[in-house]
């Protein structure tokens, strides 16, 4: 989000994404349709002009989108770490994928016992 529009994050993400460049980007439809609502609600803009930034950022750093994942990896995650729904899919995306280090500003990822935190 802070790499599609200007924000006070906008530099640290930046910075993470610098030191990451080498590795592979992943992301869940679930990050993919929170990105579009809270762009739709900060800046107004049309879902056609959403969908180009989200192509853009999505092509330009080959992020690989995960658009599957078993609904018990889902309930496992939801019902072990009290999160939201949204970062319940997150985590079981990560967990599913054997994802184990996350660039996010959200605290709630902490609680995760497998998930490394990126530090900005």
């Amino acid at each position: 989000m802070s790499i599609i529009v200007e924000t006070q994050l906008s530099e640290r993400t930046k910075k993470v994404i610098e030191s990451y460049i080498d590795f592979d980007f992943v992301t869940s439809m679930s990050v993919i349709e929170e990105t579009a609502f809270i762009l739709r609600k900060l800046t107004k803009i049309s879902n056609q002009d959403i969908a180009e930034k989200l192509r853009k950022i999505l092509e330009e750093l080959e992020i690989e989108v995960i658009e599957y994942l078993p609904l018990e990896d889902f309930l496992e995650v939801l019902s072990k770490y009290s999160l939201l729904t949204n970062d319940a899919l997150i985590v079981s995306t990560c967990k599913h994928l054997g994802i184990r280090r996350i660039a996010t500003f959200d605290e709630d990822f902490k609680r995760v016992d497998f998930l490394e935190i990126v530090e900005f």
